[in-house]
């Protein structure tokens, strides 16, 4: 901690003070607690979304099953990166909040035409193909259009900026993948 005194006292006997203090140990602190928030921000996030899509779905079981595929692209993009040792900063947590933010606008897309196919009588299935062929190619654009542009950020030479593009990119075409394939299964 920052101004903490640390005491040790060795084997001999003899008792060492030290005061942490600096740059180093303050960006360190304010690194922990913005990764602290940025969980907190993402957890409000998904149970206000949560919220909004049982209203939009009319009903609590499928409102928590369309909450999968903008879930799923974190989890999947952090599981990857935990086992491949990628290190997880303030610019790669930032991710997971705007990523969620996109999957859900092309979740609640897909879900509206659905429910219209449903409405006009349509089968499931016509009414999964109903939708496809309203917003597939929006999303494809959306997701290419959005993908390409954070792509540009991984020429940044601030680290934290880099991460941030690689990482969105990768969770914009995990999102895309989610909802045109995930969404539709559930």
């Amino acid at each position: 901690q920052i101004g903490q005194f640390v005491r040790e006292t060795s084997e001999t006997g003899t008792t060492m003070t030290a005061e942490v203090c600096g740059a180093v140990p303050l960006i360190y602190l304010a690194q922990q607690k913005l990764l602290r928030d940025l969980i907190v921000s993402y957890l409000v996030a998904f149970g206000l979304i949560l919220i909004v899509m049982v209203m939009l779905m009319q009903g609590l079981a499928a409102g928590v099953l369309s909450m999968v595929p903008n879930v799923v692209p974190a989890l999947m993009a952090f599981g990857v990166m935990g086992l491949a040792g990628f290190p997880i900063d303030i610019g790669t947590m930032m991710t997971a909040c705007v990523a969620m933010g996109v999957a859900v606008d092309d979740t609640v897309h897909f879900v509206v035409w659905f429910q219209r196919g449903l409405r006009k009588g349509l089968s499931r299935q016509v009414a999964v193909r109903e939708a496809f062929s309203h917003c597939a190619t929006p999303m494809l654009r959306t997701t290419a259009i959005c993908g390409l542009g954070m792509l540009m950020f991984v020429f940044s030479p601030f680290l934290p900026v880099s991460r941030f593009g690689l990482v969105m990119t990768f969770m914009l075409i995990l999102a895309l993948l989610g909802d045109l394939l995930l969404l539709p299964a559930l």
